[in-house]
């Protein structure tokens, strides 16, 4: 990459040199500060000194009435003038975290003042008359002697209220007044969106927490182990797009050494197709000990009907989860399957070719009450493998910029990562993670993304 500076513009033009008004460019470094603040409170430390600058006053008070009953208001900051420190009557250097904390006053003249949303000013003023202004503003009270009302807007309200005081009894600067009115209601502006933002991020951190919890639960509901069968090897990969996710897999080994092996993909993904997904895993658990307690052999269209009329008839509105539910004959290598609405899994022969279990299937689970499922069955011979994957794997897509436009790794991009390896479980998982990261780009998923792998081992594997 070039470190070249890009070329000067030709175009006749004649700098002015700002730096002649020393406002511009501490307001360019005031503005520049403020936009990386995060602090309310400091946000007003920072524009304090330029509205006292360009409105200058003898006393400040600000007033909000927000989410109070009518004639209630409270004083959030009470300052001397253009100086750092306040008179006896100071509020909160941070009034949102102190709100609940401070004094509630009511009537008097600051109520007669901000009854109405339109700014006003006062002459003449002798503030030791009214009770209120007299104890907060203390000693300042008999010297000040005119006020400049103004209100700051919110939703076309007046919510806010900024009351200026000067000593002189006749003070008139309507240029003052309006620069004051101005950044008064930007600074509220500025304040009310970095409150807001602070309460998202809380939220947000609140939320975040919530969902690792949940995301904790969930992966313990997922298989801590793959079962140890003689001949076979078992591997499994779980990647969900966010804390929670909504695949599933799972399996259930019955007193004859047969295996029943499911992997599932609720619809959707997050908190909700997680709690889904935790559903499913306890009716699965609940379809195993029942098969057991009857003694019956396990069936994969009894299993998939059985969580079909649980899922179907589930608190839960609009599930819709695909699926499919194999057994495993582990002494023929006798694979008795059924498909609801799933991706056809594959089997990688031991030449490396790949043929997929793809009967027609029948409806994802969920769907309606009564699943018309029936079973296929096919063979795992001695050096072949049996992927299964939900749909994150091939419909992983490069990103919005890519200039082939909208692609998606496709079956057979997963076809030719399972093509390239030697079909040891670890390898293919390896192999088609990689190829989804090499394709994407990152490690980000746009949908959760499972794979299982069981091989048949062959006699020449080590």
């Amino acid at each position: 990459m070039s470190n070249a500076s890009p070329p000067s513009s030709r175009v006749p033009a004649t700098h002015i040199d700002l730096s002649v008004n020393e406002n511009i460019p501490q307001l360019a470094a005031m503005l520049r500060d403020a936009s990386s603040m995060t602090d309310p409170a400091k946000m007003i430390g920072q524009f304090g000194p330029w509205i006292s600058k360009r409105a200058p006053r003898d006393g400040f008070i600000s007033i909000s009435c927000r989410g109070l009953e009518a004639g209630s208001y409270k004083f959030t900051r009470v300052l001397g003038g253009n100086k750092s420190q306040a008179t006896p009557g100071q509020a909160s250097a941070d009034p949102w975290s102190t709100w609940d904390s401070l004094e509630t006053h009511h009537g008097g003249l600051v109520w007669e003042l901000i009854s109405t949303p339109e700014p006003k000013l006062l002459n003449h003023v002798d503030f030791t008359a009214d009770p209120v202004l007299a104890r907060v503003l203390g000693s300042e009270a008999c010297r000040l002697r005119s006020l400049a009302v103004i209100p700051a807007y919110e939703d076309g309200k007046a919510i806010n209220w900024a009351f200026s005081f000067h000593y002189d009894p006749e003070w008139n600067n309507l240029e003052a007044f309006q620069a004051g009115f101005l950044d008064f209601n930007m600074l509220g502006t500025a304040t009310r969106n970095l409150v807001s933002r602070r309460k998202i991020e809380e939220l947000h951190d609140e939320l975040e927490n919530q969902f690792e919890q949940m995301g904790q639960i969930q992966r313990a509901l997922i298989p801590a182990s793959n079962p140890e069968l003689d001949d076979y090897q078992l591997a499994t990969s779980y990647n969900p797009s966010m804390h929670a996710g909504g695949d599933f897999y799972d399996y259930l080994q019955f007193l004859d050494g047969r295996l029943a092996v499911m992997i599932a993909d609720v619809a959707g993904h997050g908190a909700a197709a997680g709690t889904v997904m935790a559903m499913m895993g306890a009716y699965l658990k609940a379809f195993g000990e029942r098969q057991i307690l009857l003694g019956a052999s396990p069936d994969p269209v009894e299993a998939a009907k059985y969580l079909n009329a649980a899922m179907f008839n589930s608190p839960m509105p609009n599930v819709f989860i695909t699926a499919f539910i194999a057994i495993l004959d582990p002494s023929s290598g006798t694979i008795n399957w059924t498909r609801c609405g799933h991706n056809p899994p594959r089997i990688r022969g031991v030449d490396g070719s790949v043929r997929l279990l793809e009967d027609p299937g029948t409806l994802p689970l969920g769907v309606i009450e009564d699943l018309p499922a029936e079973s296929s069955t096919s063979t795992l011979a001695p050096g072949e493998t049996l992927i299964l994957y939900t749909d994150g794997i091939t419909e992983a897509s490069r990103p919005a910029d890519n200039p082939a436009g909208f692609e998606m790794l496709g079956e057979s991009g997963l076809d030719a990562a399972m093509v390239k390896c030697s079909g040891h479980p670890e390898c293919v998982i390896n192999s088609i993670n990689t190829a989804l990261f090499e394709f994407v780009g990152s490690d980000n998923r746009s949908d959760d993304q499972t794979i299982v792998v069981v091989r048949h081992n062959h006699p020449d594997d080590q």
